[in-house]
């Protein structure tokens, strides 16, 4: 966990870096990159943040694992449980809602289908979480998942949630759809006459959503969870890096993709990245401060005193 600190404070300078060239260059950017009904920026908003819900999946499969162990109580075990079935039920809800959206392939009467579709892949990774979690040796485990969890949730539904229902920014595609009717707005800049804007232009309420980038938020999740997963087993630890990196790699996709779209612009997709990447940098430390979180195994043997 120590040895992550530097690693997220790079991704964290990254993200801030791009926040503060979007203030200044967002319109620009998005002007240069718009690209309407891209296909494969729609395939990318359709499933690029299944990756990342399906790590709330893997979550959820720790907590049933958990639930199945020994040294809990049945009232312990019960709240494992539907921790799980929650962490279940919100992968595919997220994850399979996106498939079909306005902001993906829109198509109402085939919302449904997304649910189908994704729900393999969680239940997926429901087991891969299962798995890792019952071959885990450390005490306490329950503790990294539940602050994964938090930190996931925060991320998800706080705080993309709350700063889109505040500021209500315009998406680009929206300001190009209109001739420039509805105005840019930087992103410190709350739109408050946006009600004004969808009678004038019959524009749904989804389109005064821009900032930040839910899609962003969601795929950053990867970078939350995944490089977390290795300390479960001491002979995973060398894959820390290139699972943090490569979560980074797919989030940046995400992200290029959500301004290729006009969906957002770049100080969008930053703040989106920004929410995970603190809310990792915070739980990180979290577990480091946490001296319950040792390598000792769950069903500990007492060691045998020598014959006289």
């Amino acid at each position: 966990m120590k040895q992550l600190r530097l690693h997220i404070y790079i991704i964290l300078g990254l993200f801030l870096t791009t926040l503060i060239v979007g203030s200044f260059l967002d319109l620009q950017i998005n002007q240069a990159l718009f690209s309407k009904n891209n296909g494969f920026g729609l395939f990318i908003a359709a499933f690029g943040t299944l990756p990342g819900y399906c790590m709330i999946a893997v979550l959820g499969g720790g907590f049933f694992s958990l639930g199945l162990k020994k040294p809990y109580k049945i009232p312990v075990k019960v709240i494992f449980f539907v921790l799980s079935a929650v962490c279940l039920g919100l992968a595919v809800y997220y994850s399979g809602g996106e498939v079909f959206s306005i902001n993906a392939f829109y198509n109402p009467k085939l919302e449904w289908l997304g649910y189908v579709i994704c729900f393999p892949f969680c239940l997926a990774s429901e087991f891969l979480g299962y798995w890792l979690i019952s071959k885990s040796k450390r005490e306490h485990i329950w503790i990294i998942l539940v602050v994964l969890a938090v930190a996931a949730f925060i991320t998800l539904v706080p705080g993309v949630t709350l700063l889109k229902s505040i500021f209500h920014r315009p998406r680009f595609r929206s300001i190009i759809a209109t001739d420039y009717g509805v105005e840019f707005h930087n992103w410190w800049v709350r739109c408050g006459n946006y009600k004004q804007y969808m009678e004038v232009f019959n524009l749904p309420k989804e389109e005064f959503k821009s900032f930040p980038s839910g899609h962003t938020g969601a795929a950053a999740v990867l970078i939350i969870v995944a490089p977390f997963l290795p300390m479960l087993d001491e002979k995973y630890q060398k894959l820390q890096l290139p699972l943090i990196y490569g979560a980074l790699a797919w989030t940046l996709l995400v992200a290029f993709t959500r301004m290729l779209v006009g969906a957002h612009f770049l100080s969008d997709i930053s703040m989106g990245a920004l929410l995970a990447v603190v809310c990792m940098l915070v739980g990180n430390e979290i577990l480091i401060h946490l001296k319950t979180l040792n390598p000792k195994p769950i069903e500990e043997e007492p060691a045998q005193q020598p014959e006289a």
